[in-house]
């Protein structure tokens, strides 16, 4: 997920009324009748690949795609976002009864969006060097969620922060980025949703490739961007030294490292890099 970007309400509503509400469009016979994460759990089941998206296994539906495409990949993606659209904790509370249930929604939704934005933008035949486009993105571009018309950005810094207060969310929010923490391969459910952000919170600390945790040769600590721009949300639960000891596993030879740059006050925050989360 991309840092705060947009702190002027006033320039965030010039940008909503810069982009225009997206959002696919399936026909009837095929369009959920109530909200299900079925479509999406099929889609994620078949792409999802040590994390990242093996976005070459979706095929492009055309404009006039038959309702029997929608079987496909991109039309389960598709007929999942429609239903975001047309369902939600506002607009149909019954359906999300817990707040673990609206939770788990709104990571979802951010989630498969995030999928189809790299789709729209020829992600199935992009380089290995392409990179996410986070202006436009995340603050110009509009989705219809919930029956509202919103941005990415809007969804994670209006919406998803300020009502959870939920630090592990920073685990959980997938913006498309190799340096983005790895995307589940299931949906996230309110019945588990603890248990759930408890552990991509400890596959991203304890897998090595997903660089959440850098000790350079020096000995210099590095930890994810993520962690210094959202430092503040993990305060409540102790701070990011609380946050390592809870999810570093202990047989980790980096965590008593870690732990003593944290009471010296000497680590660092890396940079942030925005390629496609391709699967290789």
């Amino acid at each position: 997920m991309p840092r705060p970007l947009i702190a002027d309400p006033l320039l965030s509503a010039a940008l909503l009324m810069i982009g225009c509400a997206s959002g696919p469009s399936v026909p009837p016979e095929v369009a959920l009748s109530t909200y299900d994460d079925g479509p999406y759990a099929a889609v994620l089941a078949a792409v999802i690949r040590d994390g990242n998206v093996d976005y070459r296994t979706f095929n492009t539906l055309p404009d006039d795609a038959p309702a029997e495409a929608y079987d496909s990949l991109d039309g389960q993606l598709d007929r999942y976002l429609a239903a975001v659209a047309r369902f939600g904790p506002e607009s149909t509370p019954e359906l999300f009864p817990t707040e673990d249930d609206q939770l788990a929604y709104y990571l979802n939704a951010y989630n498969a969006i995030m999928i189809r934005l790299w789709l729209d933008h020829g992600a199935r035949t992009a380089d290995a060097d392409d990179k996410v486009q986070w202006l436009t993105w995340f603050t110009v571009n509009q989705w219809a969620v919930d029956r509202r018309t919103m941005s990415l950005d809007f969804l994670e810094q209006r919406l998803i922060r300020p009502r959870f207060n939920e630090a592990r969310i920073h685990g959980a929010l997938v913006c498309g980025a190799v340096d983005c923490p790895p995307l589940l391969d299931e949906p996230y459910a309110g019945d588990r949703l603890n248990e759930q952000l408890d552990g991509i919170m400890r596959a991203w600390l304890n897998t090595p490739v997903e660089n959440a945790i850098e000790i350079r040769d020096n000995g210099d600590i590095r930890l994810a961007a993520i962690f210094g721009w959202y430092r503040d949300d993990f305060r409540p639960t102790g701070g990011l030294d609380a946050m390592i000891e809870t999810y570093l596993d202990d047989n980790d030879p980096r965590k008593a490292q870690v732990l003593q740059a944290f009471d010296d006050k000497k680590f660092k925050f890396q940079g942030y890099d925005w390629t496609i989360n391709q699967a290789k």
